[in-house]
């Protein structure tokens, strides 16, 4: 047999084993993230995924990665979810930064989530290739939402010492601006902060009590 015909076979041997056996999507949410709306409002999601080395660093019992979109507009939602940990906040500026980007315009913003003085949120512009975005994130928890990862930290290690068990999740929302409007990629942001600040208490409500993601589907 010759080495081409025997190339040939294991390409349509893997080709054949890939559509059956299609890589794993780490960041489509199997636990509580399942829960959250593939629409909010006029946005309409589509799950993307992350890489394996990405995830696995992450060290998450959920993650959701979800492109939504509203006619031209873009908006990323990121959930990266953790049970019983009490530390499980990152820097996001950090994760830019060693990618590549520039951060800056580093500060807050307040977000409607229908609580009567609204959630504070943090946010930061980060750029490269001469291409900004702006991305808002926080932190939630059972009774707390905020933009300030010790406070979430204090709360995580609260509820671990007196329930001995806890739950908390990073959330991040981002827009590019090739067109350099900054404004508006922040009023889309904004909207969409919003809209997914209402309705995560609710997708939560009992993420105490449910079960990880099993052992060969968590990274």
């Amino acid at each position: 047999m010759s080495r081409f015909l025997v190339v040939a076979i294991l390409l349509a041997l893997t080709a054949t084993y890939g559509r059956l056996h299609p890589p794993e999507n780490l960041a489509v949410g199997r636990g509580a993230l399942r829960a959250v709306p593939a629409t909010l409002g006029p946005w309409s999601g589509t799950e993307l995924s992350f890489q394996d080395g990405i995830v696995d660093e992450l060290k998450a019992d959920d993650v959701l990665l979800r492109r939504y979109t509203q006619g031209d507009h873009l908006v990323w939602l990121c959930l990266v979810y953790h049970q019983n940990r009490r530390y499980g906040a990152h820097d996001p500026e950090l994760c830019y930064e060693s990618q590549g980007f520039v951060v800056t315009a580093e500060g807050h913003a307040r977000v409607d989530d229908g609580s009567p003085g609204g959630l504070e949120v943090s946010t930061f512009v980060a750029e490269r290739k001469h291409v900004p975005r702006v991305i808002w994130y926080w932190w939630t928890t059972a009774g707390m939402s905020t933009g300030d990862a010790n406070a979430f930290r204090g709360r995580m290690a609260l509820l671990g010492a007196l329930e001995n068990r806890s739950w908390g999740a990073f959330v991040r929302v981002e827009s590019v601006a090739p067109d350099g409007d900054l404004a508006a990629a922040a009023g889309r942001v904004r909207d969409f902060s919003g809209r997914v600040a209402r309705v995560l208490p609710g997708v939560f409500a009992n993420a105490a009590t449910v079960p990880a993601a099993p052992a060969a589907a968590r990274p």
